[in-house]
């Protein structure tokens, strides 16, 4: 049995991590995580980026007619929103398959919601979930307590109809609604088998699910530094329970911990290699066990819906693989600030530690 090229450990610094088990040369496919378990699209690129393979029109040309849209599309049944593709080939695929077209649907349900307009957002300050907050209030026991007493509202079926009959989501909201229902789409697919989905052979786990469980929460530190993203998480929670059909909804509660790890441990979904614009975010759970480093040994390239990772560089053996989460061409304060806002932590990577020491 050929002896896997990397293994995953815990480490003191980063959580869990991968690390080399035998020296690998410069350009090996060490890894690759084949689908994400959670993802979305952003509305205003939905026709040019294909459903199955998300190949962005604009940057390709193997677009007819409209050279920044897809012209082969699908609405497989008559309750589904219309997706698009990049050929007939990606269409086949994505109607052959269970996951896509559940997605598709559920999409078409949440797509009903009722939009906020600026003047709508502006005066949002009487939303019953949650009052308005200040970060000297948040703590893991307010955290908590919120989350119970939204439990607690959406149980009462009647206030729960009342308050999204007249709920005006903010576009965001409505995009992290369509990324965590994607999620809950795959749980119950994985649950019911009704697809054949496996995890990449590196984790010891075979259960995607058991992979997203394991991901680190980074709930608290971004409440902490985004406190207005609590009551965004809560309706969007009370909008799912409202909106999705009866064999979803029980598993709406894991909503909480897709969006406790999708901040700092979600993809961008580029156009590719230009990455000029962010097509929206996926959730690759294995993908996730790479830490970060300013000086990485490891690139990512997405390849259709997969995330593959090859290494940059010659690596030594008990070396941790990294990749970079930022774009390592800024300054020190730069790259700490990026990472510090958007992953919760102070780099403190080889390169960081001797460009720290040589400002002293």
């Amino acid at each position: 049995m050929t002896r896997p090229l990397v293994d995953l450990q815990t480490t003191p610094h980063g959580g869990r991590s991968l690390f080399a088990t035998q020296p690998i040369t410069r350009g090996t496919n060490i890894f690759a995580c084949e689908v994400p378990f959670a993802h979305v699209i952003y509305k205003d690129y939905r026709r040019e980026v294909c459903a199955q393979c998300f190949a962005y029109a604009a940057s390709t040309s193997r677009s007819i007619g409209d050279p920044r849209t897809w012209s082969i599309r699908s609405c497989m049944r008559a309750t589904a929103e219309t997706v698009w593709f990049c050929t007939d080939e990606c269409k086949v695929t994505w109607e052959s398959g269970v996951i896509g077209p559940l997605i598709a649907d559920v999409n078409a349900l949440l797509g009903k919601a009722k939009i906020a307009t600026r003047s709508q957002s502006a005066r949002d300050g009487h939303d019953p979930i949650l009052p308005n907050i200040s970060t000297a209030q948040i703590t893991q026991d307010y955290i908590d307590e919120a989350w119970v007493d939204v439990e607690n509202f959406v149980s009462s079926r009647t206030l729960l109809s009342s308050y999204c009959s007249t709920m005006n989501l903010e576009d965001m909201e409505l995009e992290i609604s369509r990324s965590v229902a994607s999620a809950i789409v795959q749980r119950y697919v994985i649950d019911h088998r009704l697809a054949n989905l496996t995890a990449s052979s590196v984790i010891s786990s075979s259960d995607l699910w058991a992979e997203v469980l394991n991901l680190q929460s980074s709930e608290l530190s971004n409440v902490s530094l985004r406190p207005y993203i609590l009551k965004a998480h809560l309706r969007v929670y009370a909008f799912l329970c409202h909106s999705l059909p009866t064999h979803l909804k029980t598993y709406v509660p894991m909503a909480r911990i897709i969006l406790a790890r999708d901040t700092g441990n979600a993809f961008g979904i580029w156009d590719g290699d230009s990455r000029d614009e962010m097509l929206g975010w996926g959730l690759w759970a294995g993908a996730s066990y790479f830490n970060h480093s300013c000086c990485p040994n490891v690139e990512k390239t997405r390849v259709g819906r997969a995330m593959h990772f090859t290494t940059s560089r010659s690596v030594e053996t008990g070396e941790e693989l990294c990749i970079s989460y930022i774009d390592t061409n800024q300054t020190i304060t730069q790259r700490r600030q990026d990472l510090e806002n958007s992953w919760f932590f102070k780099c403190r990577c080889q390169r960081c530690l001797l460009e720290e020491a040589s400002l002293h």
